[in-house]
């Protein structure tokens, strides 16, 4: 469920530089750009039993980070490189590195312990053409490497790379339109080992359908492409793009399944200025859809096996005050519609579900101490056929479903916040405590209702 950003500490850690179409914004306002260069070290856990199956009821996360961006006559630059490491207790269901992003899913029953090492690569670049043009590109690579050592010994391998050319157009004010296309290649490689007592992964073909197999390795590979445009101006900024994907999966030749899908996204900013403060409003707009696909064996076609679809909308509106130590008052409001359908005919089912999430924000700054507050309250509500009627279908993990259902959707509120120290006396030399609660109201078959995050950072920036 998005409304739970840290439910997952791993993805709360890890540092992004810019996007593409960011990088393709370096030029902008350049009489005021200014050189920096940040280092941290970081580590946090994350302990709680209201979570879905994949995650555990205790993780860490250590690493370090470094990012830098520079800025010449003509020509800016970024880079930046961080590594890290992930242990977490308790953790089952999922064998892959990122649960529920692909269409098809390798599920481990037993919970155990699960290592994770990180490593991330980027940089970018962005150079005058003359007075009106800029061309540029950003490069990103990261590399995943996690293993589980008990019941289904396991492994899995992945590497994330993407190459986004930008061309920008600057006008005058500090106005400017950006075009970028990117291209990025996934892959991943399960590797199963040694099984105590017999046991087999779960082959997932979607809402947790498909059977027990003798699987001892799984390669996916996805390829996908798509453009941005962005409309930039002080105070005013609209976006667009697509993304198209092709994916493979299983068997040594990749030949077993395939998983087509697109996503679409719009957004629209608009900030209104006044004496003392300034009034901003931002809307997103999402959609994601894929289908995983089986060949017939006969060379001419494909059955489709499972559907998704998903929207999302997410609405923000903020008062950034330019005086005192209120420095922020906002509020964000979200709301997800996702729709399953299993389509083999032995196996038919079908599944929606939505939620929304309102989210209250301020930020504080008190001479060289920074505080970020938040506190959200959410709510979902879902439909399964075969739930409702009451007749499960055969080969299915209905308890698994059931319980990453009651997760997604349990009612919840939850508070969190950030505090940034400046340390006296080292100029840029900073430490940053963020932790977060949530609890949910009600579960039925979640193992529990609450959930808490802490992180402490310790950067230095010059």
């Amino acid at each position: 469920m998005k409304i739970t950003s840290k439910a997952c500490l791993l993805s709360l850690l890890f540092p992004i530089l810019a996007q593409g179409q960011e990088a393709g914004l370096l030029r902008m306002n350049r009489e005021k750009a200014v050189s920096s260069t940040e280092t941290a070290i970081f580590g946090g856990v994350e302990e709680g039993l209201f979570r879905p199956t994949y995650a555990g009821s205790f993780q860490w996360n250590a690493g370090a980070e470094a990012k830098t961006v520079r800025h010449g006559r003509k020509t800016s630059w970024t880079g930046g490189i961080s590594l890290q490491q992930m242990m977490g207790y308790n953790m089952g269901s999922s064998m892959l590195l990122d649960p529920g992003y692909f269409p098809v899913d390798i599920l481990d029953a037993a919970e155990g312990t699960k290592s994770r090492e990180t490593g991330k690569l980027e940089g970018s670049f962005l150079t005058d053409l003359g007075y009106e043009w800029a061309a540029g590109l950003k490069a990103s690579a990261q590399v995943d490497y996690m293993t589980k050592q008990r019941d289904i010994k396991h492994s899995s391998f992945g590497v994330d790379a993407k190459l986004e050319p930008t061309v920008t157009y600057v006008m005058d004010d500090d106005m400017g339109l950006v075009s970028s296309y990117h291209a990025r290649v996934r892959m991943e490689w399960l590797r199963i080992g040694q099984r105590e007592d017999g046991a087999q992964p779960f082959l997932d073909m979607g809402m947790r359908i498909g059977a027990y197999e003798n699987i001892e390795q799984f390669p996916i590979l996805e390829i996908a492409h798509g453009f941005n445009e962005l409309l930039y101006m002080p105070e005013l900024n609209a976006e667009f793009g697509i993304t198209w994907k092709r994916g493979w999966a299983g068997r040594l030749d990749l030949s077993r399944f395939r998983f087509p899908g697109s996503t679409l996204h719009a957004g629209f900013g608009q900030t209104f200025q006044a004496d003392n403060l300034d009034h901003v409003y931002h809307i997103a707009y999402r959609r994601d859809r894929d289908q995983l696909r089986e060949p017939t064996g006969e060379g001419r076609g494909f059955n489709s096996l499972y559907g998704r679809h998903q929207r999302n909308l997410d609405l923000t509106y903020e008062v950034r005050f330019l005086h005192g130590a209120v420095k922020r008052v906002g509020v964000e409001l979200g709301g997800n519609h996702w729709k399953d359908q299993g389509m083999m005919p032995q196996q038919p089912s079908a599944a929606q579900w939505y939620d929304g999430m309102a989210k209250l924000l301020a930020s504080f700054s008190f001479g060289p101490v920074d505080l970020d507050l938040n506190a959200l309250a959410a709510q979902g509500w879902w439909k399964d056929r075969g739930r409702i009627e009451n007749t499960p279908v055969p080969g299915r993990l209905m308890s698994d479903w059931l319980r990453n259902m009651d997760y997604r959707t349990a009612p919840r509120i939850g508070v969190g916040g950030t505090i940034t120290v400046r340390i006296p006396g080292v100029k840029g030399l900073y430490a940053q405590l963020d932790g977060s609660w949530l609890h949910a109201l009600s579960v039925v078959y979640a193992g529990g209702q609450n959930r808490e995050t802490g992180m402490l950072r310790i950067g230095y920036k010059f």
